[in-house]
């Protein structure tokens, strides 16, 4: 995934990371992470009244620009689930976006964003997506947006769509930035389907950028999923970052706010009906390495 504040990931852990880098909790970093129960942390993506189509909403972990820790990669691992292929109790035409589930890096000052996911497409199969857009000037940027992984708004192209991946299948998801290019920079977009062992990459040449966001999560592309968020439908494992100065991955729960303040860091989002119901939710169920996606009962 997300609008308002924030909408979808990043937060706290172990061992320290180069100066100027992430910081990193301490043992006690557990204790701190976000938690949609106690109301730390935790953002609302809330559907609008009778809305269907784009303007769904997200779900999952994010890590909120704390004013200085730039991110270059961000990846995960999910399973081809079924209940993802009519996650909105309706078909993707009737919707004109995709339930998926992804990652993305972003910038909140200009809205550019870097995505890719993993979506069902009817008469297709399941497809892995990615894009890199630009939110228009009138929506809220990144994370606070909708974390549209797949549907219209991918133009730029498709990777491992050809080569069969099979409901039930684990897919690795993951966007590197290299910022160091002489002459042009680069996005790189990976996808392994590590069931049958195929990978696939795609990269684009961007203008220099600044990646101060980073989310993984699900989107829902409508509001008709009813209360509350109960039934499993994903999960997310290999949860990792890196930021610039950073001399190797970490999981997200190693990332906090770098800045005197508590400005930023790890968040969780869910996703509320337009009858105020939260109907797609983590559900506090962050570890180390995984979280878990729930979901309402659609209703049509």
């Amino acid at each position: 995934m997300i609008r308002k504040a924030s909408t979808i990931l990043a937060a706290a852990g172990s061992v320290a990371i180069l100066a100027g880098g992430m910081a990193l909790a301490g043992p006690a970093g557990a204790q701190s992470l976000p938690s949609c129960a106690t109301g730390s942390h935790c953002t609302t993506d809330v559907a609008a009244p009778g809305s269907l189509g784009q303007d769904g909403g997200v779900a999952g972990y994010y890590g909120a620009d704390d004013n200085h820790t730039h991110y270059r990669y961000v990846g995960t691992v999910v399973t081809a689930a079924p209940q993802l292929v009519d996650l909105s109790g309706a078909v993707a035409s009737d919707l004109g976006a995709l339930p998926s589930v992804g990652d993305e890096l972003c910038d909140p000052n200009d809205g550019v964003t870097a995505q890719i996911s993993l979506g069902y497409v009817d008469g297709t199969g399941w497809e892995v997506r990615y894009i890199v857009g630009k939110y228009p000037p009138n929506a809220d940027p990144c994370i606070q947006n909708n974390f549209q992984t797949s549907g219209a708004i991918f133009k730029t192209g498709t990777v491992l769509t050809l080569n069969g991946i099979s409901t039930g299948d684990e897919v690795f998801l993951g966007i590197y930035y290299d910022p160091s290019g002489k002459h042009f920079h680069q996005l790189s977009f990976g996808v392994i389907d590590a069931t049958s062992g195929i990978a696939r990459q795609a990269w684009a040449k961007t203008r220099a950028l600044n990646f101060w966001e980073f989310g993984i999560g699900a989107f829902t592309p409508g509001s008709v999923l009813t209360g509350g968020a109960v039934n499993k439908f994903e999960t997310f494992s290999q949860n990792e970052v890196t930021c610039y100065t950073c001399a190797h991955m970490v999981p997200i729960t190693s990332v906090s706010p770098v800045n005197p303040f508590g400005a930023g860091g790890l968040y969780e989002a869910q996703f509320a009906n337009s009858s105020s119901q939260v109907v797609m939710s983590p559900n506090d169920s962050l570890t180390p390495s995984s979280f878990t996606m729930y979901n309402g009962s659609t209703s049509i």
